[in-house]
């Protein structure tokens, strides 16, 4: 592989490391959003009713953080394995790790629908925009990455 294909692969999968955050915030909202419209409005005992189910969705979260954690954790290279395979095992485990930072929204999605304050979706609004500059893939990541 020459320096002009891996630059194009490393640009590949950049491109798609941005777009993973907004589909699967996008995602992850039409399912809360959907499942928020049918809890009940009115205060008492039917919104009490609907806790079991937050509880357990905030008990599943760290699982499935922890599961993707371990998944990706898994993902190592080996300079012994053709080039495009390393790139292919880097874009897994990008993706993985998106996944999980993107697990953050949910529970500012969670509450933004049981409370209905514009602060959640600013925060949302902010972890969205932070969390991929923050975590961008570029050519030196994957390098130090390859000889990790």
């Amino acid at each position: 592989m020459n320096n002009a294909d891996f630059l194009q692969a490393i640009w590949r999968i950049r491109r798609l490391h941005w777009l993973h955050y907004p589909v699967q915030t996008l995602v992850m909202a039409s399912v809360v959003l959907g499942l928020g419209s049918r809890l009940p409005s009115a205060a008492g005992s039917e919104r009490v009713a609907a806790w079991p189910g937050l509880l357990l969705l905030g008990a599943m979260v760290p699982i499935v953080g922890l599961l993707l954690y371990s998944v990706s954790r898994r993902l190592r290279p080996n300079l012994r394995r053709l080039a495009e395979e390393n790139l292919r095992i880097y874009k897994g485990r990008i993706f993985l790790r998106n996944s999980l930072l993107c697990l953050l929204i949910l529970p500012l999605l969670v509450s933004y629908v049981l409370t209905h304050g514009t602060l959640e979706l600013v925060c949302c609004g902010i972890l969205l925009l932070v969390l991929p500059l923050l975590t961008a893939p570029s050519p030196k990541n994957y390098q130090r990455w390859l000889l990790s």
